[in-house]
């Protein structure tokens, strides 16, 4: 109960938490109904809690306000929201269903301190606590926690999050968002920081890909398609009706549009539909002092820099060798790339048969082959991971874009 000095009573309806204020966030307000109303008292206007009569003492209840269970975007609610709602235990890597929450007092304050996802929990529920076990296996810290509200409109909307899943690597993020229902995922991938989101949605399913490319407004659809690797894009964008394809290649900075058409002309069995064409290609006449001022420039916006493959001019982009990363930083600044590039190179041609190019890419054990056009230029690049995900499709979801 809310009970006040002049013994006015009303039935606590809920508690609110900020999410983003710490490790174990307070309690913010306090909450009760009345003829259809949702009132709301700041905690401040607690003056004490009563644990054997079970009241929180309050100076006057009547100073509540009405509030709307939907207008709010600095706190949480913690039975309309978030019991029963689905979490992430980011220690153990997997979704659980917040069955409990244990609150405990903290220097005059009540604070949100962990998760029960057993089934004891909902057996305490349902008999009002007359069964009272606690199974230490089902209590999962706070800290480790991760809300989901199931709509990603929420995080458009200011409202508050934990936050703690932006510490966690693409790849476990990936893993976790393949079991979760598709708005969860999509409200994950919107929660996230762009760079991150970016490298998330790349290791995913092509298909898991689409489902929350579909739920994402269009502001942020076409910052992530800007993010992204252009063959990765590419993939998404192919499995767009047209008009929605137009719409977003036109949105688009005009080099990202432009490196995506140009791998959608590739049909589905040929290399050129899994070569990435952001790649690294410098003039074999530069000095490496010359081609690292150049690559310095390209660091920040080409997604595949491991090799750099050297071409006679920018114009004809003939393929005439490659050289490795380790190789521009150590040699002399003086020498030309002709001279320390490796010419004997492995390439394949963009009409080739993807799946024999992709075992040639696997056999040969190589970061990344290079794929050239009809005459010979330098048009992209196949790397070792787009060469298993096509071998083996059944392992895609678990396959890392390491160079790609």
């Amino acid at each position: 109960e809310i009970v006040d000095a002049e013994n006015r009573r009303a039935k606590l309806a809920d508690l609110s938490v900020a999410l983003l204020d710490g490790d174990y966030p307070p309690v913010t307000n306090i909450f009760y109904e009345t003829e259809n109303k949702f009132m709301k008292l700041p905690w401040k206007a607690v003056e004490s809690v009563n644990w054997r009569e079970k009241q929180f003492r309050v100076s006057d209840i009547n100073r509540a306000e009405e509030v709307s269970l939907e207008a709010k975007n600095n706190y949480v609610l913690l039975r309309h929201e978030i019991l029963d709602a689905l979490l992430l235990d980011l220690e153990n890597r997997r979704p659980v269903r917040a069955n409990d929450l244990q609150i405990r007092e903290d220097d005059n304050n009540l604070i949100l301190r962990a998760v029960d996802n057993s089934v004891s929990a909902i057996l305490r529920r349902i008999s009002f606590g007359f069964y009272n076990y606690m199974s230490r296996s089902g209590i999962l810290d706070w800290r480790y926690v991760e809300f989901l509200r199931g709509n990603p409109e929420a995080v458009r909307n200011g409202a508050g999050y934990h936050l703690r899943i932006t510490r966690m690597a693409p790849g476990e993020i990936a893993q976790l968002i393949n079991h979760l229902p598709y708005l969860h995922a999509a409200e994950l991938i919107t929660l996230l920081p762009d760079s991150k989101a970016v490298k998330t949605m790349e290791v995913l399913p092509i298909e898991r890909r689409l489902q929350i490319f579909e739920e994402l407004d269009e502001e942020e659809a076409v910052s992530l398609l800007t993010l992204m690797s252009p063959d990765a894009a590419a993939d998404l964008i192919g499995l767009l009706q047209t008009a929605m394809m137009k719409e977003y290649l036109e949105r688009l900075p005009k080099k990202q549009s432009g490196r995506i058409i140009e791998l959608l002309h590739y049909p589905e069995d040929m290399v050129g539909a899994i070569m990435t064409n952001d790649i690294a290609f410098l003039p074999g006449d530069l000095t490496v002092a010359e081609a690292r001022v150049e690559m310095r420039k390209r660091f920040s916006d080409t997604d595949f820099i491991y090799l750099i493959y050297i071409i006679s001019d920018e114009e004809t982009r003939k393929l005439r060798g490659v050289v490795s990363l380790r190789s521009l930083f150590s040699e002399d600044d003086g020498r030309r790339l002709e001279e320390i590039m490796d010419p004997f190179i492995s390439m394949l041609n963009s009409i080739d048969e993807v799946n024999a190019a992709a075992y040639r890419v696997v056999d040969s054990q190589l970061v990344a082959m290079p794929v050239v056009g009809a005459d010979q230029e330098l048009v992209g690049a196949v790397t070792i991971d787009a060469a298993i995900m096509q071998i083996a499709p059944a392992t895609s979801a678990e396959a890392l874009r390491i160079f790609s």
